[in-house]
Order: structure tokens, then sequence, then C-alpha cells
């Protein structure tokens, strides 16, 4: 990710006015950090069968098997089937799959040299024509979702990443919680999960989030929000696994869940539940 710490909201932090992307904040929105210390093991084989929602196999989907310290691109065949050796000594290696751009990315830890991941829900992102461009301030919806950018605020965009401007809007898709067991861990209690695009986008300060409630929660029922770290900076979220980042509350209609305090720091996926 560029300049994910947002060092500067000026052209300075990212080399040239012309890679950022963003409106300046009168203050500086420094990341946390999450980096812990972990050894390094060595992935052998990983396995898995990625498909569509509809059952249908994800042909050449990519995927990533990824460690703080070295990251290997695949693909799966035409089949959907992934089988993969690296055979590289790997500091918190986790499988991501989707790309961010056509589809939802989503990690799942790898804890073994040899390891079989099962079936996997790959997640077809809304095409870009029906992504929403985002404003230097105030709502930005998409799907369920709305995002609400400070008036004083600002974003900035992964532009490496995302190098065409085309792509740089704001878009989501839910992920079905018990297709997706592998990336949102049962252990959690998740009932609720989106996939975001585009990747690596930060916001400074934190964006506050509006969502439909779709699973009908009584009203005025508090809410924990998560994200997930996908970027082995580890400056927004620990790689690979979910961090709390915001509380949030069913409206007193039922309506929707709204954001009581903190916000999305960086878009990822991300998930909730109650409390």
């Amino acid at each position: 990710m560029l300049c994910v710490g947002l060092a500067s909201w000026l052209s300075l932090a990212c080399g040239s006015s012309d890679e950022t992307v963003a409106s300046a904040p009168p203050a500086v929105c420094e990341a946390p950090g999450y980096h812990v210390e972990s050894s390094a093991f060595t992935v052998n084989q990983v396995r898995a069968a990625l498909s569509m929602p509809s059952g249908e196999p994800a042909s050449a989907l990519p995927v990533q098997v990824c460690g703080l310290n070295v990251c290997l691109p695949y693909k799966a065949n035409q089949s959907g089937l992934l089988n993969v050796a690296p055979h590289q000594s790997m500091v918190l290696p986790a499988f991501k799959y989707g790309d961010g751009f056509d589809f939802a990315e989503l990690a799942v830890p790898l804890g073994a040299a040899e390891q079989d991941l099962g079936e996997l829900v790959a997640l077809p992102l809304p095409p870009l024509s029906e992504g929403a461009k985002f404003p230097n301030s105030g709502a930005l919806s998409n799907g369920d979702l709305t995002l609400h950018l400070d008036v004083h605020g600002g974003f900035e965009h992964d532009v490496l990443t995302y190098s065409d401007e085309s792509a740089r809007v704001f878009r989501s898709v839910s992920v079905p919680i018990a297709q997706s067991a592998q990336a949102l861990p049962p252990s959690f209690g998740f009932e609720l999960a989106y996939g975001l695009a585009p990747l690596g986008t930060t916001f400074c300060p934190a964006a506050k989030l509006s969502l439909k409630n779709t699973l009908d929660w009584p009203p005025e029922t508090d809410v924990e929000v998560f994200v997930q770290g996908l970027d082995v900076s580890e400056k927004w979220a620990p790689y690979g696994s979910w961090l709390q980042v915001a509380e949030a509350r069913v409206s007193s209609d039922g309506q929707s869940i709204d954001t009581t305090s903190g916000g999305i720091p960086i878009l990822s996926s991300i998930a909730l539940r109650r409390k």
C-alpha cells in the first residue's frame, strides 16, 4: 500500500502530486502499527477449492500465499482448484483469495506446513460502473453500506495498486458467513461481513459507518465492528487477523446500524457482531 501511514496529506507524502488522491485535513493521523514478533515456518503445500456464489468454479481466480516477508501470487485452475507448493519460509503466512478489483479479498491464516482449506466462496464485487465516487466529505454509499467522511478530514488511495483512476470507486459485497468460516472464524461470533474496495484507502479521521439492518436486530442493540488485516505492513490492523475498530448501535427505528465511536480507518474486509 502506498503511504498507508498517512504521514502527510500533501503531495510530498507520495512523491508527486499526481500520485495522491486526498483532501488535506488539519491534523496528521498516525497509524497505530500492530507488528508482533512471530517465528517463521516453511509453507510446503496449500490446497483449496474455489467456487462462485452460484456454485460454478471460480476459474483462474487470483490468490496469494503471503507472509510478512514474502508473497507469492497464484491462480486457481479452470476447475477452481488450487494445489500449490510454495516451499518458502514465511512469517505469519496467510492465504488471500480475491484481488480487490473483480473480487472481494479475504485472508485465511495458515498454521501448518501443509494445509487443505477446503471449499472457499469467491465474491464478485459490483461492476466499476456501479461504484460510488469519493467526495471530499459527506456520504459515500454502495450496496448496504454508507461511509461518512468527516468535513474536516480526508482520504488517500493506494494508487500504486489502483493506478487506473476508474477503479478508485467505493464498492461493497456481502460475505456469506457460513460459507466463509476459514476467513471468519466461528469463535469470533461474526453475524455480518462485507468485502470492500478499493483496498487500502485510508481515512483521516476514521470514516463513520452506517449499514442496513438486514438481519433485523432489535432497536438499540449494541454492535462491534471489526476490520481484517490484509496488508503485510500491519499499520492499521494485524495481518491476517481481525481488529475491532468501532462501536455501533441499531437505530431506534431498527432500520440501520450506525457507529457510535471509532470508525473505519482503512478499506478492507469488515465484520460485525452483537455484543
